[in-house]
């Protein structure tokens, strides 16, 4: 449990914590939170700053602050632990955490109450889980190769989807075989359909932006560029991860009043999850992209 919860921590620190927050409204409110829940994991974290004078100023003395959460649907109340993270500059960091399974349907309601009676607090409804499904492309449609996936279910925000491509190059000679995985933004892109949501991996377009990256690395050669196959990543979140900015983006969401869902108080606290697929477009797909096609001898194919 001692390492699921310094790796929670690590996460959260990494995501959404710099050195100095800077407000940019009048600090009259308790606590800033970042944190979310994870149907797919028992454990979930919460980073909690006390607002003093300074936003930015941690102690590693206990905080003044009890935090739960309490399931609406059930009534059952949870109440959160307390961890102090020290950071390599000697800063630190209070993460709490709970050990309970979170559903998908089940709204939450995460309460800070400090001592003098204020309350900082924040609702989610965490979402149902999705499945993704490559689908058969269409090989024949012309000038195009769209690789379609299916996105199962009814996610209330998609803030993140990555499109990775694991790709396998040459040395200049071709001597030496060198992995290159490059990785594409698609966020936005999904298209609702009865079943969901759509989503067309098209690797004409991404084909231009991998020739270019090998074109600009001078240790390998754009000669043979191998497509071996592509791994999906899809962030799911509540209603609530809708960014100002389009994306969600933790560097920019941390800072006090640029986004929030939480009530007297900055930051965010929601629920969601990711969900991967990784598959290997048909071969005349990954020819008309112009990728370069190897056989099992080696061979072009």
């Amino acid at each position: 449990m001692k390492h699921m919860v310094s790796a929670l921590a690590a996460l959260l620190l990494l995501a959404a914590c710099r050195e100095t927050v800077n407000t940019r409204l009048d600090i009259d409110q308790p606590f800033s939170l970042f944190g979310m829940m994870n149907p797919k994991s028992d454990t979930h974290a919460v980073r909690l700053f006390e607002i003093k004078s300074n936003i930015a100023l941690v102690r590693p003395e206990p905080l003044d602050a009890i935090v739960s959460t309490t399931n609406l649907d059930t009534g059952v109340r949870t109440i959160w632990e307390d961890s102090v993270v020290t950071l390599e500059d000697g800063d630190y960091r209070h993460v709490f955490w709970a050990v309970f399974e979170a559903n998908g349907g089940e709204t939450y309601r995460l309460e800070v109450l400090r001592s003098d009676g204020a309350t900082t607090a924040a609702v989610t409804t965490v979402p149902h889980p999705v499945v993704l499904e490559p689908l058969e492309p269409d090989t024949l449609r012309p000038a195009e190769a769209l690789m379609p996936l299916l996105i199962r279910g009814s996610p209330p925000a998609l803030p993140r989807i990555d499109v990775e491509y694991i790709l396998v190059g040459f040395s200049e000679g071709g001597s030496n075989p060198i992995f290159k995985p490059l990785l594409f933004n698609y966020v936005g892109e999904p298209s609702p359909v009865p079943d969901g949501f759509l989503l067309e991996v098209d690797l004409i377009r991404d084909y231009n932006e991998i020739y270019r990256a090998f074109n600009e690395d001078n240790s390998v050669t754009t000669d043979i560029i191998d497509l071996r196959q592509i791994n999906v990543t899809v962030h799911v979140g509540d209603q609530s991860w809708v960014s100002p900015i389009g994306v969600f983006d933790p560097d920019y969401l941390v800072e006090p009043g640029s986004f929030s869902n939480v009530e007297n108080g900055f930051g965010y606290f929601g629920s969601g999850f990711t969900e991967s697929v990784t598959f290997r477009p048909p071969l005349a797909l990954i020819r008309r992209a112009g990728f370069y096609v190897l056989g099992e001898s080696g061979a072009e194919s």
